[in-house]
């Protein structure tokens, strides 16, 4: 039998002639020469053998196809020694998990450490509370237990021995186990909201944190406006989107390491300063129950939910351990054991004193959003320094930081093998940093939605209860099959039922806790989680609202103009370095003139003229949608300013001079039929026309600044429409206010909104939407005209013309109203792009 062939070994002396040559390494270049590879071959499952007589003769058919599942990576054993093949799965190399297997027990320990210890540990007070000093602390310790156990069995299991795979994903075992339509059902959602959940409430704790960091540096005579909560989100969402930029798992242990200490730092000093300073007067430790048994059960369950939701971070075991090379003589679950063993036993040594101190310093003063950290700076800052203060806050902000990175790896991957088993291709550097940009601010809108973490933080143990508890016991039944009724099968067995009892019963309660204090949290509203426990001292303070635009407009729909306008701007970019080619724009080659036609394949991904399916019918929906709108509001205003007689030769000569340049444009499109070319962008024209520099030079801000600033405008006065339109709904009620979101709260409603929309593939697919989006525009302004005709002028109403004292003043008032007037026939550089949707 030949043996395996290693990347970077060759036989010393050739093989006989029976056996088959051992096919080339199918891979990425930069997978040839990994360090890992010499000690980590990845083969090919058992049933796939080298086949002596080719189906057929063609050379492509001499490497049998791979029939391994997507992102799992095969591992050297015993039995694959009978095997003469290596092949490489080349996605593995290009997605963030597996992208470098350089790990070691070290990076292990740092991942495990930062990913198991932080925040969540913040709330095990808030458990003790209704759980009390014995049950508490059974609770911790049988869960720090039973997480500890499954981490060993997801540890043991990342490797198979018998079919030499390796399984880099949580979901990619459990597919292995119950296959993948069950492995979906149960494990998408859970590993899922870990991933996003955990961003989340980082997010809230970071940002919440900065704002206290900034309030204690600055101190109490400080008159500087500090800014909002929505801004202090939204400024952590960008330092963890900038630091997400680094490449894969492996190149964020430095930064796991950093968040390692932070966190045991701040844990240290929560616990021992709390302890230090002695009890508050006249505290209890008696359990805080419901008057109802319904509310104590509840309570107690999502106390359990809160301490499951301490030791969440299995859905990362195997991703960590991924990161390591393994064969047969060195396995990755030696130093990922030894790693994890040493994680943990700090993790041990920091929770139980911030659990068990933490209770007996507060007792039941801890509050139930923030848990101990509020309370840490509610009691404590008048005897505390304010370097102490201002370190335990830099250091949690850092802490979430790094944990945020590591958290969001797996929705990073997540995202990237999507386009990967599309494209068959790597990520460019350029999408990667749009992925993570998207998921990062998207993690910013769900912060802001949130009200709290303490409240919530039952619901997400429950549902990540299975992941950590349930779901290893009985994959470890399924893939090592223990003898029936032994040690081994009825404690998995056991612990799997339980668990999966358990998760149910925590998110029964977590509903009902959500559901009983939904009038007391503010969603859309963010305000700092340690704002309960600075009401307990009379420290707090009023809390500004964030309000960027208080808007008074009125359109309809805007969302759905802004559709035409983002695909427009969508294939700026990607057309930019191809706009000089003299086949930029073509007829396709089913062209019935006859005459000579080229077809550039870039015109077929982009969304302009992916499709050319277009008609009379659907241009006029576009045109009429792009060409009417929020810019025809202004009219008005431009006659105050110019008159009636000025006013209205303008606006005709306006509308009459650009009705000839759309004809224009619409001639030029097809210039001269005979080279075939067909100019399907605004600045491909320009360039045609001017030379690749000066077409650029007068075209490309022009264009963009249309496309983006359009978009500016649509964002801020549909918002502010749905401001307006949630007031008039609420009926002028006294709590009217109160129950509004903010400016910043409608214009990330609206965002949202147009971004669902705007996942349309290409141009002609929204042609409904432009459908849609005419009629409304036509709506909204005949019934603005119409109405306030139809109800007679106001007393006292002028028509004289507003114009400045001084003559320069009165010149700028009049340029300005004729520019308002260029604004209303603004879309020209839409025309030739919805003219490239049909098919001559």
């Amino acid at each position: 039998m030949g043996e395996v062939v290693d990347a970077n070994f060759t036989p010393v002396t050739p093989r006989p002639a029976s056996v088959a040559p051992t096919p080339p390494i199918s891979a990425p270049p930069s997978q040839f020469h990994s360090p890992s590879l010499s000690r980590s071959p990845l083969l090919t499952p058992d049933h796939i053998f080298p086949s002596k007589t080719p189906k057929n003769s063609t050379p492509g058919n001499a490497t049998p196809r791979i029939r391994t599942p997507r992102f799992i990576t095969p591992l050297g054993s015993p039995i694959r020694r009978a095997l003469q093949l290596t092949r490489l799965d080349p996605e593995d190399a290009w997605l963030p998990i597996t992208e470098s297997r350089n790990g070691n027990a070290w990076y292990a320990a740092f991942h495990c450490l930062c990913s198991g210890i932080g925040f969540q540990a913040l709330v095990l007070p808030v458990a003790f509370t209704v759980l009390g000093w014995a049950w508490g602390i059974i609770t911790l310790t049988v869960a720090f237990a039973w997480q500890l156990y499954t981490l060993y069995l997801l540890v043991q299991l990342h490797e198979n021995t018998e079919t030499g795979v390796r399984y880099s994903r949580y979901l990619q075992i459990m597919s292995a186990n119950f296959g993948e339509k069950k492995a979906k059902w149960l494990g998408l959602f859970p590993i899922l909201y870990l991933s996003i959940g955990t961003c989340v409430a980082l997010n809230i704790i970071g940002g919440s944190t900065a704002k206290l960091f900034f309030q204690t540096v600055c101190g109490q005579s400080c008159t500087v406006k500090t800014l909002t909560p929505v801004e202090w989100y939204l400024v952590f969402a960008s330092a963890a989107v900038l630091l997400s930029q680094l490449p894969n798992l492996n190149s964020i242990a430095g930064v796991s390491l950093i968040g390692s200490i932070t966190a045991v730092m701040y844990c240290t000093i929560m616990w021992m300063v709390s302890v230090k300073k002695d009890r508050l007067p006249g505290i209890s430790y008696k359990p805080v129950r419901g008057p109802k048994e319904v509310e104590r059960l509840f309570e107690v369950l999502n106390a359990l939910g809160i301490v499951a939701f301490a030791f969440r971070g299995h859905n990362l075991i195997l991703e960590i351990q991924a990161t390591m090379p393994s064969s047969e003589k060195h396995p990755s679950r030696v130093p990922m054991w030894r790693g994890a063993k040493a994680a943990y036993t700090v993790i041990a040594a920091c929770i139980f004193p911030l659990a068990i101190g933490g209770f007996w310093a507060y007792g039941q003063r801890i509050p139930k959003n923030g848990g101990l950290q509020s309370a840490f700076y509610a009691y404590r800052r008048r005897d505390t320094s304010q370097f102490i203060m201002g370190l335990v806050s830099l250091l949690i902000i850092v802490n979430a930081l790094s944990s945020f990175q590591i958290y969001a790896m797996p929705m990073f991957d997540e995202l990237e093998s999507i386009f990967t088993k599309r494209m068959k291709r790597p990520c460019q550097w350029w999408l990667r940093v749009v992925l993570r940009a998207f998921f990062g601010y998207g993690v910013f809108f769900l912060a802001v939605a949130i009200p709290s973490i303490g409240s919530v933080g039952g619901l997400v143990g429950g549902i990540a209860l299975p992941v950590t508890l349930a779901y290893p016991c009985f994959m470890w039944l399924k893939m090592r099959k223990p003898s029936k009724y032994s040690r081994m099968w009825c404690l998995n067995w056991g612990l799997g039922i339980i668990g999966l009892i358990l998760s149910v019963l925590l998110m029964a309660a977590g509903v009902y806790v959500i559901k009983e204090n939904d009038n007391k949290f503010q969603w859309f509203k963010p305000k700092n989680y340690q704002a309960k426990a600075k009401q307990v001292m009379g420290e707090i303070g009023n809390v500004e609202k964030s309000t960027p635009h208080n808007l008074t407009c009125t359109a309809n729909g805007p969302e759905l103009s802004l559709q035409v306008i983002n695909v427009a701007a969508s294939s700026m970019r990607e057309m930019e370095s191809a706009a000089t080619g003299a086949s930029m724009g073509v007829y396709d080659s089913s062209d019935s003139s006859g005459f000579r036609s080229e077809v550039n394949p870039q015109e077929a991904w982009l969304p302009i003229t992916e499709s050319r399916n277009g008609n009379t019918v659907t241009s006029v929906y576009h045109l009429l949608s792009s060409g009417i709108g929020i810019q025809s509001l202004l009219l008005p205003v431009a006659f105050s300013t110019l008159g009636w007689a000025w006013g209205i030769i303008c606006l005709s000569l306006a509308f009459a001079w650009q009705l000839y340049t759309i004809w224009v444009l619409v001639q030029l499109h097809e210039s001269v039929p005979g080279i075939g070319t067909r100019y399907s962008r605004y600045l491909q024209l320009a360039i045609a026309a001017f030379g690749p520099k000066l077409g650029k030079l007068l075209a490309i801000f022009p264009v963009m600044y249309l496309s983006g600033g359009s978009c500016v405008m649509l964002i801020i006065r549909g918002a502010g429409t749905m401001e307006l339109f949630f007031k008039m709904m609420c009926g002028g009620e006294a709590t009217c206010e109160d129950k509004s979101l903010g400016g910043a709260g409608w214009f990330l409603v609206f965002t949202c909104m147009a971004i669902a929309l705007a996942q349309r593939p290409n141009l002609n697919s929204i042609a409904g939407f432009s459908l849609i989006g005419a009629v409304t525009a036509i709506a909204y302004c005949t019934l603005i005209w119409a109405l306030p005709i139809s109800k007679g002028r106001p007393d006292g109403v002028s028509y004289d013309s507003l114009q400045g004292n001084s003559d320069m003043s009165r010149m700028c008032d009049i340029l300005n109203a004729v520019g308002m007037i260029v604004l209303a026939f603004r879309g020209h550089n839409l025309v030739l792009e919805i003219q490239a949707r049909i098919l001559k």
